[in-house]
């Protein structure tokens, strides 16, 4: 299975020479679920867009520095593409940004948290299936899952006919479904602890007070179920595609 990753941002050139670029990253979470898979990126924040909806078997939306309420020039583009995607069946996952932008595109809202505050480093999001079927590519009964966050934009009303499956009381919209074509998730399966210190670093004092720092450092290594979330997500495209 060819995945196409659709990328709407660069890193910095510190956070570049250290973990490499997005798509990279990615490739190394999904990998390892199949060996198979193939992976092509398109720098879709400077209008490089796939030729057609077709050109991969299943997409991933990444994470961005942007906002989706900017709807800058190329995000329009982008919500287009999102909403002909999901219409076709073609798997789509969307992460961080990626998952703001597909409920945006499909009529949802998007804002910044009230008080300005970020969801940062580890967070815990509990299941809520709202009594549906668990669906065969949610293998195992974990019923929690917890991975690295870097946000204060979140889904606040979602897209008619989305369905809400994780969150929890900081984002309750923090994993969703359209149909059987589209997963998004809020928090970042692919970003490493080490990362998100950089981050918590380079905003103390600035986009964080000293006091919310410290309490993101302190949970910032917690254990993460980065492979679960890359097993479901890799499932997930595979199930739809098929």
């Amino acid at each position: 299975m060819k995945i196409g990753i659709l990328a709407t941002s660069a890193l910095n050139e510190d956070l570049a020479a250290r973990f490499g670029d997005l798509p990279s990253m990615f490739a190394k979470l999904l990998s390892p679920q199949d060996s198979s898979l193939t992976f092509e990126t398109f720098a879709v924040f400077q209008d490089v867009f796939p030729s057609t909806i077709k050109a991969c078997d299943a997409w991933l939306v990444t994470g961005s520095p942007n906002s989706a309420y900017e709807r800058l020039p190329w995000m329009l583009v982008l919500e287009d593409f999102i909403r002909q995607t999901l219409a076709a069946g073609i798997p789509m996952v969307g992460i961080c940004f990626g998952h703001q932008i597909m409920a945006q595109a499909m009529g949802g809202r998007v804002e910044k948290e009230q008080q300005g505050k970020w969801g940062i480093s580890v967070h815990d999001y509990s299941l809520s299936l709202n009594g549906s079927e668990r669906p065969g590519w949610m293998d195992g009964d974990a019923t929690r899952f917890a991975l690295q966050a870097s946000h204060q934009d979140q889904v606040t009303a979602l897209p008619e006919g989305a369905e809400r499956i994780a969150g929890n009381d900081f984002c309750p919209n923090g994993m969703m479904l359209y149909g059987k074509a589209g997963l998004s998730i809020q928090l970042h399966p692919e970003l490493p602890a080490d990362f998100i210190s950089f981050l918590i670093e380079n905003r103390r004092g600035s986009a964080m007070d000293d006091a919310d720092a410290d309490a993101a450092v302190i949970r910032v290594a917690d254990p993460v179920d980065d492979q679960l979330i890359a097993r479901w997500i890799v499932n997930f495209m595979k199930s739809a595609h098929a």
